[in-house]
């Protein structure tokens, strides 16, 4: 919008120049350009152009007029003819960079406005659109230079502000930019426009909490403003409060359910906060609706590998290489995740390729170590010792180069590593539990309890660690607190891989209609294939009574009373019923659970009553003591008009 204004504002002075001397077609042209009237200009012009095929005013504001409908090929053409004509004129060279800043040639652009104000040093148009590529290429000083160029009067212009308070951080004049920005939050109080505007700099800047208060500011202004709730979201999200940035950006997608930046913003969020599957959950819902966003395939390949699902996160990284190709990185992590998933020799194909194209990258390195430490430990040293050349502060290398030195028995070589390790990365548990092994290997048992006791609090349901602090507190002398730490490991039982199966990406991808059918078809197929299946039976039998199929819920559950299912099978699932107090008027059976934590009320108990509609109460006597039972039908009676308990006859 205010690329089209300083535009239009060029417009306007070239009429002003040229309506001195040229006649009234030219006159005519130049009103309805600035009414915005491109095609009665475009009607006049011609004729004009014409007669006159070498006049530059003509000429340019023929192609000003072609730009306005965005016919850009036969606007290039004229203003090239226009430019020829008149070499020297700021205005006809003005209007060419306008047309090519237009067409995305930002570097054709820039060329031109240079000789404008080579020209003209304080032309407004030239100065300020240098300033705008300048701050873009992430130059705040010269940004400043160009804005410099203009009056007093002109800097200090509202449409200005954005600018220059985004060019005076960017240049680090934070003072200056702190006075203008306290400045404008209260001049711009009732202004949406501007509070908007002055935002979105300041968020080009990096400068997230300045443009968090002037977001807020035209949120006030319009609650319910899309572009600012939006924008709001994304830069809450930036200052690190996650929670409020996702109740933002829940907001505009209430607005826009289907808008994929929305959706691919919140999924940020999550990733953010460690939300790897509701992220997921978004970027699937994302992909459905443009499956041709790259950003949105890497995203979902980088969290669904995050979250173990190898199978989704390799065909996301296939699909978004085939839209980037030319990604190496895209490249090197399709190749990684590959070797994660047990494809040895095409994760090394990739990865090697990326490092003899990278070879100065650090990342890379370290992903050709983890991939030859499956076969060749000497050259993962060498890999990971590059890396480490590369960035000293690598703090994952330090741990798996540590981790490699302690399983070739070297654990004074592991030990600088791994320390390193955990001084860079101090919330990481596989590296305490590493570097606590280390320790027990140099009879450090202190030390070992010491970093253990940390892992096994930051990782409580890893047996593993649990085992490792249970044997480092054993060998400090503490035998009461090794048995609990022991006790503990046997109740979690061996660490189990818990890779996802594929198919996850597709499955989130459904609306939660569909999600429901496709579990009923599931279900249903394992009852059928699998009659003696009693978690299935059951799965089954909680479909029907949510469905209020009562009648075949009832053969269902005398199907499971034959099938004779171990108590502890049907435990969570009774006492979920019985707490639900689900009932019908043909499926009446009673679940009992040998689980000591699971018993039944007393001498009587009147289930609570249902709700309009479902026609009965049921009542019953204690079940039996052991085993499941399904009792004959108890009385029911159907209330005339209130539902109020009655007492067991």
């Amino acid at each position: 919008m205010l690329r089209f204004l300083g535009y239009l504002c060029l417009v306007s002075a070239l009429a002003i120049a040229a309506a001195a001397e040229d006649g009234p077609a030219i006159r005519s042209a130049l009103a309805a350009l600035q009414r915005g009237d491109f095609a009665a200009a475009e009607q006049t012009l011609r004729p004009e152009v014409l007669s006159h095929p070498n006049d530059a005013s003509a000429l340019t504001l023929l192609a000003v007029a072609l730009d306005g409908q965005r016919k850009f090929p036969e606007a290039e053409d004229l203003h090239r003819r226009a430019a020829a004509s008149a070499p020297n004129s700021p205005d006809v060279l003005n209007n060419y960079a306008n047309h090519l800043l237009s067409t995305g040639d930002e570097a054709g652009a820039g060329h031109l406005y240079l000789q404008v104000v080579a020209l003209a040093p304080a032309n407004y148009n030239a100065d300020v659109q240098l300033a705008r590529l300048s701050f873009k290429a992430g130059k705040g000083a010269e940004a400043l230079l160009y804005l410099r160029s203009l009056s007093a009067g002109q800097q200090d212009s509202p449409n200005l502000a954005p600018l220059r308070i985004a060019a005076l951080y960017l240049a680090s004049e934070n003072q200056e930019a702190d006075r203008l920005a306290a400045y404008w939050l209260a001049a711009s109080r009732n202004d949406l426009n501007q509070s908007f505007s002055i935002g979105l700099a300041l968020a080009d800047a990096g400068k997230f909490q300045g443009a968090d208060r002037f977001f807020t500011q035209a949120l006030a202004l319009a609650p319910a403003d899309f572009n600012v709730l939006f924008n709001l979201g994304v830069v809450v999200w930036r200052t690190g409060d996650y929670q409020r940035a996702r109740e933002v950006l829940e907001a505009a997608q209430r607005q826009q359910p289907q808008n994929v930046d929305v959706l691919y913003n919140l999924a940020l969020v999550d990733r953010a906060a460690n939300r790897d599957e509701s992220a997921v959950a978004l970027l699937a819902q994302a992909a459905r609706l443009a499956p041709q966003r790259s950003d949105v395939q890497k995203l979902l390949a980088m969290t669904t590998g995050d979250l173990g699902a190898l199978d989704d996160s390799a065909a996301a990284w296939d699909r978004y290489i085939r839209m980037e190709p030319n990604d190496d990185i895209g490249r090197r992590e399709r190749g990684f995740t590959a070797f994660k998933k047990g494809l040895f020799e095409q994760g090394l194909a990739d990865v090697e390729w990326f490092v003899k194209r990278h070879p100065d990258e650090s990342v890379g390195h370290f992903e050709l170590g983890a991939i030859e430490n499956k076969d060749n430990p000497a050259q993962a040293l060498v890999e990971y010792d590059r890396a480490l050349e590369l960035k000293p502060d690598f703090g994952a290398v330090h741990s798996e180069r540590g981790s490699l030195y302690y399983q070739m028995g070297k654990p004074e070589a592991a030990l600088p590593d791994l320390e390193a390790a955990v001084t860079l990365r101090p919330d990481d548990a596989v590296s305490l539990d590493r570097l606590g092994q280390t320790y027990l290997a140099l009879d450090r048992s202190g030390d070992a309890v010491r970093v253990l006791r940390r892992a096994a609090t930051l990782s409580p349901d890893d047996s593993k660690m649990q085992l490792h602090l249970a044997r480092a507190l054993a060998d400090n002398g503490q035998s009461a607190e090794s048995k609990t730490a022991m006790d503990r490991f046997r109740q979690l039982g061996p660490v189990v891989n818990r890779a996802v199966p594929g198919g996850l990406v597709d499955y989130l991808s459904l609306t939660p209609e569909e999600r429901r059918a496709d579990y009923r078809r599931r279900v249903e197929r394992l009852v059928r294939e699998h009659p003696e299946d009693t978690a299935g039976e059951l799965d089954y039998l909680q479909l029907l009574l949510d469905d209020g199929d009562f009648r075949r819920a009832a053969e269902t559950a005398r199907k499971l009373g034959e099938l004779k299912a171990p108590a502890g099978v049907l435990a969570r699932p009774a006492a979920r019923y019985w707490k639900r107090g689900s009932i019908c008027r043909r499926a009446n059976f009673w679940k009992r659970s040998a689980e000591p934590s699971w018993t039944w009320p007393g001498r009587r108990f009147m289930r609570p009553a249902p709700p309009k509609g479902y026609g009965c109460w049921i009542a019953c006597r204690t079940p039996p003591a052991t085993g499941l039972s399904i009792w004959p039908r108890p009385r029911c009676w159907t209330p005339a008009v209130s539902h109020r308990r009655r007492p067991h006859l």
